[in-house]
């Protein structure tokens, strides 16, 4: 008898024991697929470089949103990146009481967030004192309102939200104050506060969310720089063509019914080469300046400017006929031809040397039908081939097609300047 109840007592052990093991092995297995989906979010913060993207830094500002919306189960996430010194609205979560936030919008510099990019450290506060990590990683506002009075949450009140703040920053070395790429701001209800696992988890994800946001931001900065000439912060001759390229593939596909105009100038600077020799190439760069900002004031009214190189320019104008293109074109040469205010090399010295230009101007899809094989190198050629009809004629005019007939062999110049002939 004694012995059946001691297998009897021997089995319900091992079932005991079987069942244990078995949610044991069941608790383990959910808590690693749950850290592998940890995993897998936060090594995609960044997307591939390899990417054609116009903004890099804000497709990281929206991933960061997204991985912390997630991760955390916030109910509103917002992510500031600084932009010159300003920290500006780059993505937020889908929420309705803060619809009123806009991206690009300038931070306040007030509430939680001003607090962690001021002191470039993460911050929490809430309707309670929080539970916080042992490293002292995370300072708990609440718990100091008389010292920080107003570094509240950014939307709501501290009695009715939990709200965590953390800097995106860039570790400058030892003794230095750390820079600040940027600042994430979560918001939970009351109810759900964040715990000391969540801070933790919160604190890694803004470790790698600075490295991808700084990383994102260099790429952008080097992309820019790529695109624009340093001298007359016009587009570069390849930057121009690319984006011809990219209006005129789109227009020549709208099915919205909206217009495909778009007229492009190509504009030689006259006796350029005189006025470099005679003042030298300080008073020749200050021209070819003055003459850009001329040239981004015209596209400022629908279009873009670039410099083909030397002193030829591009202008594309959207949107125009080619009459209105063509007396844009002839304005644009009496305001030239009116400049006064170009100095030379000494500095008090005015031009003695006429400033005029010659504009050569097509149109798409008038001159450069629809169905056209590469219309934007086309079009560049038409242009082109119009300006120097303006240099023959006598300069300091506008050239055009009157009629529609087009070069019947078309030469493609690829991404450099279009050569001399």
């Amino acid at each position: 008898m004694t012995s059946w109840i001691v297998a009897v007592l021997a089995c319900v052990a091992l079932a005991i024991l079987l069942l244990y093991n078995w949610r044991a092995r069941k608790q383990l297995s959910a808590m690693l697929a749950i850290l592998e989906n940890r995993l897998g979010l936060l090594s995609n913060l960044t997307p591939p470089f390899s990417e054609t993207a116009t903004d890099v830094t804000q497709q990281v500002s929206e991933r960061i949103v997204d991985r912390y919306r997630r991760l955390l189960s916030a109910e509103l996430v917002l992510c500031f990146v600084n932009v010159d010194g300003v920290m500006r609205l780059a993505a937020k979560s889908d929420i309705g009481y803060a619809a009123f936030l806009r991206i690009g919008d300038a931070h306040s510099r007030e509430g939680i967030t001003g607090w962690a990019v001021a002191h470039a450290q993460a911050a929490l506060v809430g309707p309670q004192p929080a539970p916080l990590t042992d490293e002292g990683d995370v300072v708990d506002l609440g718990a100091k309102s008389r010292e920080f009075p107003i570094a509240g949450p950014l939307v709501g009140s501290r009695d009715r939200v939990w709200a965590l703040a953390l800097p995106l920053v860039r570790h400058r070395g030892y003794g230095l104050t750390p820079s600040v790429a940027g600042v994430v701001y979560l918001e939970r209800k009351k109810d759900d506060p964040f715990s000391v696992e969540d801070l933790r988890l919160a604190l890694t994800m803004s470790r790698l969310a600075g490295d991808a946001l700084l990383r994102a931001q260099f790429s952008d900065k080097v992309r820019r720089e790529s695109d624009v000439d340093p001298l007359t912060q016009l587009l570069t001759a390849t930057a121009f063509r690319r984006r011809l390229r990219e209006e005129l593939e789109h227009r020549k596909y709208a099915a919205d019914g909206s217009r495909r105009d778009v007229a492009l100038f190509f504009i030689d600077t006259d006796n350029f080469k005189t006025w470099n020799d005679t003042f030298g190439h300080f008073a020749g760069d200050a021209l070819l300046k003055r003459l850009a900002l001329i040239f981004s004031e015209v596209a400022a009214s629908g279009g873009f400017a670039g410099r083909n190189g030397g002193d030829e320019f591009c202008i594309a104008l959207f949107d125009r006929s080619k009459d209105d293109a063509i007396a844009v074109a002839e304005a644009l040469c009496s305001t030239v031809e009116r400049l006064d205010d170009v100095v030379t090399s000494e500095g008090n010295a005015h031009a003695t040397i006429p400033v005029t230009i010659s504009v050569g101007v097509a149109h798409f899809p008038v001159d450069v039908a629809v169905t056209a094989n590469a219309p934007a190198d086309a079009l560049l050629e038409a242009a082109d081939a119009r300006m120097y009809e303006a240099k023959r004629a006598g300069r300091n005019r506008v050239a055009y097609a009157r009629t529609r007939a087009l070069p019947t062999k078309l030469r493609h110049p690829g991404e450099g300047p279009i050569p001399r002939r």
